[in-house]
C-alpha cells in the first residue's frame, strides 16, 4: 500500500504537484530528495511526510551516543540519523541503519540546494573556532615543491568528482568486507558462508572499477584502493601544516594517523565522520 505522504510544517505543495515530485524523487534508504522537497520516514513507513525546501532551515547528519557508539571515543559502532529543523525550529529525526546513506543525500542535497545549511547551530559553533584557531596558527612557508603537491591533490580530487559513485561504493564495500572480516575473525575457523563471498567480491570489484578508471591518468598521487576525497583532503592538510612535501610522504602520514585511532582514543564530531569513511580501507589492506 502506497500512502500519501503527509505535509509537515506551514509550507505545503498542490496534491498533483507533491505526488509527481515524490514519483521522481531520488530515494537514499529510507528518504528521498526530490525537485521542490524532502521526502522523509516515519518508524514504519518511507517518504511518509514531506517538507518544501522553502520551509527548510538546515539538515544534518546525527550519530547517536549509545553503548560501543560514539561518546568522542568510539569512532566505529553508531546509530546515524538524519536531521531536518523546519519553521521556527522545529527538529525531524530519521533512523537509519547506513550511515553512508545519509552522507549520500546530504552530498546531492548539497548540489541541488546548496543554500540549506548542512551543520547544527553546535556544528557550525565549534566550525567557526576551529577556523578563529586556524587563522592565529602560525602559517609554515611551503616550498616550491609542497605548492606543486597542493595543486596535484586538488586535481586529482576533482578527478574522483567526475564518478563519485566510485569512491563510494569503494568506501562502503571496504566497511562491509570489515565488519564480515570481524565476524569471521570471531567465528575461528569457521568456513566462509556464501554471502560473505559476495561480500569480498563487492570490494574486490570496487577496486577493480578503480583501478580501471584511474588506469589512464597520469602519476595519481594515491593508489586505487586508497582513492577517496577524504585521503586527499587529509593529505592536503598535513602539507599545509608542512608535514610532507611528496605524496608518498603525506599518505604515510595519514596511514600513521589512522592506524591510532581506536576506540580509546578522543575525536572530534568531525574527526569521526572521516575515519568511518576511509579507515576501513586501510585496515582491510594492512596499510600497506
Amino acid at each position: 500500500m502506497i500512502l500519501k505522504p503527509v505535509k509537515l510544517g506551514k509550507e505545503a505543495l498542490e496534491r498533483e504537484e507533491m505526488l509527481r515530485d515524490r514519483k521522481s524523487c531520488k530515494r537514499f534508504g529510507p528518504c528521498g530528495v526530490g525537485e521542490k522537497a524532502l521526502y522523509l520516514s516515519s518508524f514504519y513507513f518511507q517518504c511518509r511526510y514531506y517538507l518544501p525546501y522553502k520551509g527548510i532551515l538546515r539538515v544534518y547528519k546525527r550519530v547517536a551516543m549509545s553503548k560501543g557508539g560514539f561518546s568522542r571515543k568510539g569512532v566505529f559502532a553508531s546509530i546515524p540519523y538524519l536531521v531536518v529543523v523546519y519553521d521556527n525550529g522545529v527538529e525531524k529525526q530519521c533512523t537509519y541503519k547506513i550511515e553512508e546513506q545519509v552522507d549520500q543525500l546530504l552530498s546531492y542535497l548539497k548540489e541541488i540546494r546548496p543554500e540549506i545549511k548542512q551543520m547544527s547551530p553546535q556544528g557550525e559553533m565549534r566550525a567557526a573556532e576551529r577556523e578563529r584557531n586556524r587563522k592565529r596558527k602560525p602559517k609554515p612557508e611551503l616550498t616550491a615543491e609542497a605548492v606543486a603537491l597542493l595543486h596535484t591533490l586538488r586535481e586529482a580530487e576533482a578527478v574522483l568528482e567526475e564518478r563519485p559513485e566510485l569512491y563510494r561504493e569503494l568506501s562502503e564495500a571496504a566497511r562491509q568486507k570489515r565488519q564480515v572480516l570481524l565476524i569471521i575473525g570471531e567465528r575461528r575457523g569457521s568456513k566462509v558462508k556464501k554471502r560473505e563471498e559476495a561480500v569480498f567480491t563487492r570490494a574486490d570489484r570496487a577496486k577493480e572499477e578503480m583501478e580501471r578508471f584511474l588506469s589512464g591518468r597520469e602519476a595519481f598521487p594515491v593508489p586505487a584502493r586508497y582513492a577517496h576525497p577524504v585521503v586527499l583532503r587529509r593529505m592536503e592538510r598535513i602539507v599545509k601544516e608542512g608535514g610532507a612535501a611528496d605524496a608518498a610522504q603525506a599518505l604515510h602520514l595519514v596511514k600513521e594517523a589512522l592506524k591510532a585511532l581506536n576506540s580509546d582514543v578522543e575525536v572530534s564530531r568531525e574527526e569521526y565522520d572521516e575515519v568511518v569513511v576511509v579507515k576501513a580501507m586501510f585496515q582491510n589492506e594492512e596499510y600497506r
